[in-house]
């Protein structure tokens, strides 16, 4: 989506917050979201960076939020509606409202319809969509339709997928156990995509263990000495909040090597640096 804000015209601090914090919006709505309220939003500018940044979380986080968002920005933005860049805005709303409602409509369809009895593509639409819910028992739902795709296709993918969804829907035990079978079947199957996903289990399995001090340190080892990883463009951890996370943990276990290398993949990327650890560093 085209940006309808001029940054230069927002607050002094959502600049600086925006600035810091561009690659990760979720961060940059929950400030908006503790700093800023509707009803006190007489700043124009600021209301279209509001909800430029709510329908960017919403679009590319959990997708069953869309909808409600999008109402949330159209009530804010009217006030606003005799200017032409609200007004344009508001065009473009209106063009993702008709997109999202026919998106929703099918899939609530689909929904009430036995799985079982959907054909392939359409299994496939109700289990990615599941997966992007903020919802933990729609994203169990999903991991359970990904090992039933996994079983009828034969596609590792699919397997990759469920043992995933199943971690980030709080069956993180489970979801070990399934990433023990995907390192075994790595073994002796062909998938072009194994660093990507071996990447994602050795942060799962620091995230996983990231209270026990010695299973952190060996995870972490392990991940940087996996062959797969050397495929990727991408630098271990990869997903950027885990290097947060990470960085936060290593600093309290005393892992200062892990935390310096995590603390230069922060500054590369542009990310905020966790306080405790920016005052290690003296910044």
């Amino acid at each position: 989506m085209k940006k309808p804000f001029d940054e230069k015209n927002l607050p002094l601090d959502v600049r600086k917050h925006y600035k810091e914090n561009r690659k990760v919006p979720c961060n940059i709505l929950a400030y908006l979201e503790e700093h800023y309220h509707d009803e006190q939003m007489e700043n124009m500018q600021l209301a279209l960076f509001f909800s430029y940044i709510e329908i960017e979380c919403a679009t590319t986080v959990y997708v069953d939020e869309v909808g409600e968002v999008l109402k949330k920005a159209r009530t804010r933005l009217e006030r606003f509606s005799e200017s032409p860049q609200v007004v344009s805005f508001l065009r473009e709303l209106e063009r993702l409202e008709g997109l999202e409602k026919r998106r929703r409509n099918r899939l609530d369809k689909l929904l009430t319809m036995d799985f079982d009895s959907l054909d392939l593509s359409e299994k496939k639409d109700v289990a990615y969509e599941l997966s992007d819910s903020k919802n933990t028992e729609c994203k169990a739902l999903a991991a359970q339709y990904f090992l039933k795709l996994y079983q009828e296709t034969k596609n590792l993918h699919l397997f990759c997928n469920y043992a995933s969804t199943l971690y980030r829907s709080g069956q993180k035990r489970e979801a070990m156990e399934e990433y023990e079978r995907i390192v075994e079947l790595f073994k002796t199957e062909a998938y072009p995509d194994k660093g990507w996903v071996m990447m994602t289990i050795h942060a799962d399995r620091m995230d996983f263990f990231k209270e026990e001090r010695l299973a952190f340190r060996k995870h972490w080892e392990s991940a940087k000495t996996d062959p797969y990883l050397k495929q990727v463009t991408c630098e271990f951890p990869g997903y950027l909040g885990y290097l947060t996370s990470f960085a936060e943990v290593s600093l309290q276990y005393g892992f200062f090597d892990i935390c310096d290398e995590l603390v230069t993949l922060l500054k590369k990327n542009k990310l905020p640096i966790p306080p405790k650890v920016k005052a290690h560093y003296g910044g």
